[in-house]
């Protein structure tokens, strides 16, 4: 679909306008080919004839194969013969230059555009007046459009979605994508109809969210780790975490730091301990992490708060590495602030590469306000979120890592619901 919509942009312009999408199965006798394909039917100006206020259409179809592949050598052109006695209408100066045919105009399987600025004789008998005056407003608004958007213009509240979720940052990639969809699988009223269409956005963004994956205590003892850059919240979320399950399942749980590099560290973690009574412990090298693991051998659950590291500094990332083999953990939750901007929040996920079974814990949930780059790197990195900060109480303000409340949040609608 991207590929049918580029020949769009590239050959029509911007005044082509997109008036129906379809998808071509392989082997039926619309596509005698071993290969499926998607279909574009776009129109555009072809003979302005400014004098008239009239405009000979064109309407052309582009295809592409799917899923990607070279696109389609088809490109089909019909010109509409114009109507026998028009009627001459005096067009408002707002409406000139020609335009191109409304999304409401009906469009047969072979693509024929009757453009609905033409009233023939046989329209104009009672209440023709009140049908002249709708398409001449129908016409306008379909100018607005065209002057607001650059480029092919999408169905009205595809381009309205398509406009929120870059204004909440959303990640273009992705907007692309899911617009392609809604093309692909909507036509005619479906794609004018905003509620279907803000359902099936959010199907589609859930569809691409891997599943969440909380911290579950088995019968060996499990450790975690966290990794994060400074500031972003590990140790907080650390000690939420551990109240957690101390409140809830009175488990035999350890916090061990070893940040020796933030002023203060020691001391914010050792308070979280007290409150939430549990023991703490420090290791800086693979020797002292083996030593109070030997010394809490009862221990089902072990939380590593480990110092920050930037993206780039590979010597900390190696150092962290051993810690974390050395304790044995068997996951390790990246800790991202959702304040950052999508390119540091894949700075960060893409250092900690090499570390076992990633999580993503994003803090400061709360004080988010474009919830696009969290929403993105989820679906970019395609790891697993475990929970949420949504404040600073510890213990509290933590929650699953359940994203469908931000997918709503930013198409406006959840997914639709089966009966």
């Amino acid at each position: 679909m991207p590929e049918a919509l580029q020949q769009v942009r590239d050959d029509l312009g911007d005044n082509a306008v997109i008036l129906n999408t379809r998808t071509l199965r392989k082997n039926n006798r619309f596509n005698l080919q071993d290969e499926a394909h998607v279909e574009v039917t776009a129109a555009y100006d072809e003979v302005p004839t400014a004098a008239t206020g009239s405009a000979r259409l064109a309407a052309r179809k582009y295809g592409a194969q799917t899923p990607g592949g070279p696109v389609a050598s088809e490109s089909r052109r019909q010109a509409v013969p114009e109507p026998e006695r028009p009627m001459q209408i005096e067009v408002p100066q707002t409406i000139a230059p020609p335009i191109a045919v409304p999304f409401e105009s009906a469009v047969t399987p072979e693509s024929t555009v009757t453009p609905e600025s033409t009233v023939t004789p046989e329209s104009t008998g009672e209440g023709g007046a009140d049908q002249v005056a709708r398409q001449l407003r129908r016409l306008q608004d379909t100018v607005a459009r065209l002057e607001r958007k650059g480029g092919v213009s999408l169905p009205e509240e595809l381009a309205r979605l398509s406009e929120r979720m870059h204004s909440v940052g959303l990640v273009r990639e992705l907007v692309d994508q899911v617009v392609g969809q809604l093309l692909e699988g909507m036509t005619g009223k479906a794609l004018a109809d905003r509620r279907q269409v803000g359902e099936r956005a959010a199907a589609e963004l859930l569809r691409m969210l891997p599943r969440s994956k909380r911290i579950k205590l088995g019968s060996q003892r499990q450790v975690v780790g966290f990794f994060g850059a400074s500031g972003v919240g590990k140790t907080t979320a650390a000690a939420k975490i551990a109240a957690g399950f101390t409140l809830k399942c009175k488990e035999h749980i350890v916090l061990i730091t070893a940040d020796d590099q933030r002023v203060g560290a020691r001391d914010q973690i050792s308070s979280f301990a007290r409150i939430i009574g549990v023991p703490l412990e420090a290791a800086h090298s693979a020797e002292e992490m083996q030593a109070v693991l030997a010394k809490h051998e009862q221990a089902r659950l072990v939380l590593i708060d480990a110092p920050g590291c930037g993206p780039h500094d590979h010597r900390e990332l190696d150092r962290q590495a051993e810690l974390f083999a050395a304790a044995g953990a068997r996951e390790i939750h990246v800790v991202v602030d959702a304040l950052h901007g999508f390119d540091h929040m894949l700075d960060v996920i893409e250092a900690s590469g090499d570390l076992p079974d990633r999580r993503l814990l994003f803090t400061k949930m709360d004080e988010m306000v474009r919830p696009g780059p969290v929403l993105s790197a989820a679906i970019k990195s395609q790891i697993p979120t475990s929970y949420l900060a949504v404040g600073a109480q510890v213990p509290g303000d933590i929650e699953a890592g359940n994203l469908n409340k931000l997918v709503e949040r930013i198409v406006g609608y959840g997914p639709k619901k089966k009966k």
